[in-house]
């Protein structure tokens, strides 16, 4: 395949945290570029272990790029950088100006960190150490651009990357890749990153009618992947006025950018309308939660004019020495406080203060992972011990959740999304639980008529995409779409990890491609998308639109 355009994408993840996806361009003269999009950490305890492993060789990186400023997308560049790896990273300005804090933040616990997984993997001690320090981020710091919205830059020869408006966080983006070779169509890749078209502090402005209708391979998250928005009960404010009129202490955990700022931002909604007295006890506690709440205040114009005072009045701030007292004055408050899964920073001296307090409500509003403390808590019943740290607490408080607070957009949302553009010739399901990406991508092969092809990110496959008819136009230069095992090998460059067999030529693709065209011509139903997770993988075809 001399004469192609190539592109392959794989994913370093199969859940929801540890986001990571190698974007591998090849030109018909050779040439190859790798790109990583988001270095991500893995949050879950049970793949927390991924965190240690080595599977790429930074090197070989020609680019990174950044889609937000969340540790599950962004919390392995230092260790990166510490590896080896000396070109730019890129992401948005308001990430760039961001990302330092999330990055020393890591970097202090990392050696905690460390020490659970010794403790977790005795025999294998020896391998877990702190991924990287403090002076690795300033060191990180150095290699990062921070880039406007909508302005493209060609970031790699015939490779230009623009970041679009995302509601998810601020500062987040949708990332285009446009890889283009001269006498061919460009191939042009859309990673969403984590998506929502609405933020409770800005809108997300219209996107142009060429970018809509341009061909695109789409990569698209999963996390809310099979919840529909009409399943949603929004509870939350009824929640905590019902807390309030019983006098009950409230504990609120949440992710130090974005959802700390957003619940400040509803207190004080409650309190203009009268529900909350101004000077009701309202505190905040996380250090990197208070940082960035300050960080915004400070890039104000990104907002909509009417949501720039978004913090209560009375707001204070818990002295970290006075944390195992904050219930000892006997009167009711509300506690914001990081982190959003409650596993770590101050929301595990918290919990267990709360947890044992009959008279108390724990409220989540974000993504609760496997495994961590804030799942254990939803799935425990009340009087059940829950063991933190070594220790054993009785759960008599309440524990609440709502799923109308997320940053992340809904089965439908994410739909409606996908249908906002015209040719989507393949569609990526990814950063999702296994069983949210199958759903989802069933929906996706539903309900999304502009959608040629589907398919499931998981770690051991990937996805490779030529565009043939360089010496030979009248192929069409048609994008073919081909799954293969991950841990592709090209000469000396390991882009995954584990040895496979390089590409079949194009002669045997064709081949197969008609082979399987025509099996798939006998069936009858709807169109199934590439599955890959189960004993009979083999059985899982592509299909393409009828």
């Amino acid at each position: 395949m001399n004469d192609a355009l190539k592109g392959y994408v794989c994913a370093y993840n199969s859940e929801v945290t540890g986001s990571k996806h190698m974007l591998v361009l090849e030109r018909p003269d050779g040439v190859r570029y790798h790109i990583l999009i988001d270095d991500g950490y893995f949050q879950e305890p049970a793949y927390r272990y991924l965190n240690y492993v080595d599977d790429m060789n930074p090197d070989n990186i020609d680019a990174i790029i950044l889609t937000h400023n969340h540790i599950d997308h962004t919390g392995l560049v230092p260790k990166t950088v510490k590896n080896g790896y000396r070109n730019k990273i890129y992401m948005t300005e308001i990430t760039r100006d961001l990302v330092q804090g999330f990055w020393n933040d890591c970097a202090e616990q990392q050696e905690s960190n460390a020490q659970e997984m010794r403790e977790k993997f005795p025999f294998e001690a020896d391998k877990f150490r702190a991924l990287y320090h403090v002076e690795d981020v300033d060191r990180t710091l150095k290699y990062c651009d921070g880039i406007p919205y909508r302005k493209s830059i060609e970031i790699l020869p015939g490779v230009k990357l623009t970041f679009w408006e995302n509601g998810h966080l601020l500062g987040a983006a949708i990332v285009l890749i446009q890889f283009s070779y001269p006498g061919m169509k460009s191939m042009n890749f859309l990673f969403t990153g984590d998506l929502k078209m609405k933020n409770c502090f800005y809108d997300v402005p219209p996107f142009p009618r060429w970018f809509r209708n341009m061909e695109l391979i789409m990569i698209c998250e999963s996390t809310y992947g099979s919840t529909k928005t009409e399943d949603i009960k929004f509870c939350f404010r009824e929640n905590i006025l019902e807390a309030f009129a019983r006098k009950q202490n409230i504990l609120i955990g949440a992710f130090a950018q974005g959802r700390m700022q957003e619940m400040l931002y509803e207190f004080k909604l409650m309190q203009d309308d009268g529900l909350i007295p101004k000077d009701y006890a309202i505190y905040i506690d996380g250090p990197l939660g208070i940082e960035t709440t300050f960080k915004y205040q400070r890039i104000l114009e990104w907002f909509n004019p009417s949501k720039r005072d978004f913090m209560p009045e009375g707001l204070q701030f818990v002295d970290p020495k006075k944390r195992d007292k904050i219930l000892s004055d006997g009167v009711p408050k509300i506690l914001i406080t990081t982190s959003g899964m409650l596993s770590n920073g101050p929301a595990r001296v918290y919990v267990p203060l709360f947890l044992e307090h009959r008279n108390s409500l724990i409220h989540l509003v974000g993504y609760a992972a496997e495994e961590t403390l804030a799942r254990t808590l939803l799935d425990a019943k009340r009087d059940d011990a829950i063991q933190i740290g070594g220790h054993y607490y009785q759960k008599n408080a309440v524990v609440k959740t709502t799923r109308e607070k997320s940053s992340h957009a809904t089965q439908d949302q994410l739909i409606a999304f996908i249908n906002m553009f015209t040719n989507v010739k393949f569609l990526g399901v990814n950063h999702g639980n296994t069983d949210v990406k199958k759903v989802f991508a069933e929906a996706v092969a539903e309900e999304c008529e502009n959608v040629s092809e589907v398919g499931i990110f998981d770690r051991s496959h990937m996805f490779c995409f030529y565009r043939v008819g360089y010496k030979n136009e009248s192929i069409g230069q048609n994008l073919i779409v081909k799954a293969m095992p991950a841990g592709l090998i090209t000469e000396s460059r390991v882009l995954f990890g584990r040895e496979v067999a390089r590409p079949k030529k194009v002669k045997q693709q064709k081949a197969e491609s008609k082979k399987k065209k025509s099996k798939s011509n006998k069936k009858a139903g709807r169109r199934r998308p590439h599955n890959f997770g189960g004993r009979n993988n083999n059985k899982n075809k592509g299909f393409k639109k009828r």
